[in-house]
């Protein structure tokens, strides 16, 4: 956390404007040496789609357990020939080559195959849940980022040592509370005890149904103008979204907090104090100096709350994209567990190319080839 010495708060305090930075020529280059930084990358993400979707496909097999048998009824026998049609209805007939070459056949076209559980298709299935579920997560890190850099500026304006001390408290947090027991605390206190929370039983009130038009529940209410379904989903929202706000703040304050220490005393940003430049100018320069690695800690969470907030789905009742893959491993649902990993993976790669991306235009430090003055 940042301590500004007493002549350095005097000068931020008198300065009564931001010095414009100084500006390099523009680059002769072309348009492709000026952006390869995020044009390769754009490039590479459809091999390493490939790449990971290719490891989803050998890692379902290692599953313990035989989906096929798991499909027939071996209480009184079953025939070789009954075993193969299973087996093909799974796509597990023939060499395992043969089958690698069946999934990217059918992958490229956006077909994951019809579970024998459900009896639709698993595209559909997932694309239908995978909204209500990046949903959820979205609005749960956007709270989390709100305060944590609420808490970065606090750290920034204030010189208490009870303040900064209890902020490196909340830091040295993370990972150390379970989402689970929060959420069950929600309940119990807020549901049961005050009765001022909704019932747990889904996303909208007995009787209401959210519009399908995105596939994003809440958005879908305000644009279809179903005012009363908005105030459900809020509701509804309120207790999962301040889980996922509690558990997972302390992860990207300390991370925050590191980099602001850092950034606190560069060159920059003593440069900025030194110039006469004022107070939030440089806390905005020291934020964004700082807010880089934080940028990565958020993807990661993204993508891991993606694929793990099946607690939070089954405790609320959400039944989103957790449920669906937990239902597919209870099952030895061979195509839905195979799809969920390959749209999961997919969708975590995209993020983490956003993520370098922002990154890297954050810190323009941090492109490849990068000169550092």
């Amino acid at each position: 956390m940042i301590e500004f010495t007493t002549q350095q708060h005097s000068a931020i305090a008198e300065a009564p404007s931001a010095p414009q930075e100084a500006s390099r020529p523009p680059s002769v280059a072309g348009f492709f040496t000026r952006n390869k930084w995020w044009m390769l990358r754009l490039a590479a993400l459809p091999f390493y789609v490939i790449a990971f979707a290719t490891a989803c496909f050998f890692l379902v097999r290692l599953v313990p357990g035989d989906p096929v048998l798991a499909r027939l009824d071996t209480a009184n026998g079953f025939t070789q020939e009954q075993y193969d049609q299973a087996a093909a209805q799974l796509g597990l007939d023939g060499s395992v080559f043969e089958q690698l070459i069946a999934f990217w056949s059918s992958l490229i076209v956006f077909d994951l195959g019809v579970s024998p559980v459900t009896g639709l298709g698993v595209w559909n299935e997932i694309i239908a849940r995978l909204p209500q579920t990046v949903e959820l997560v979205a609005l749960g890190l956007l709270g989390a980022v709100t305060l944590a850099f609420t808490l970065a500026l606090l750290s920034l304006r204030s010189n208490n040592i009870r303040v900064r001390r209890g902020l490196a408290f909340y830091g040295r947090l993370a990972g150390a509370i379970p989402d689970l027991a929060v959420a069950i605390l929600g309940i119990v206190v807020f549901y049961l005890v005050l009765r001022v929370a909704p019932a747990p039983i889904g996303r909208t009130s007995p009787g209401l149904s959210a519009p399908v038009i995105t596939g994003f529940p809440l958005a879908d209410s305000v644009l279809a103008g179903q005012l009363e379904v908005t105030a459900s989903i809020v509701a509804h929202y309120v207790m999962p979204v301040l889980v996922i706000v509690i558990v997972y703040t302390p992860n990207i304050w300390k991370q925050l907090a590191l980099g602001i220490d850092e950034q606190a005393a560069a060159p920059p940003t003593l440069f900025k104090i030194a110039s006469g430049a004022t107070r939030p100018s440089i806390y905005l320069s020291i934020l964004r100096r700082a807010s880089a690695s934080t940028v990565v800690m958020i993807g990661a969470l993204f993508g891991g709350l993606v694929g793990g907030v099946v607690v939070l789905e089954q405790l609320f009742g959400f039944g989103g994209l957790g449920q669906y893959a937990l239902n597919a491993v209870d099952n030895l649902d061979f195509l839905a567990l195979q799809g969920f990993l390959v749209i999961v993976a997919t969708l975590c790669l995209v993020v983490y190319f956003i993520v370098d991306v922002v990154n890297m235009a954050l810190d323009p430090r941090r492109r490849p080839g990068a000169r550092v003055d």
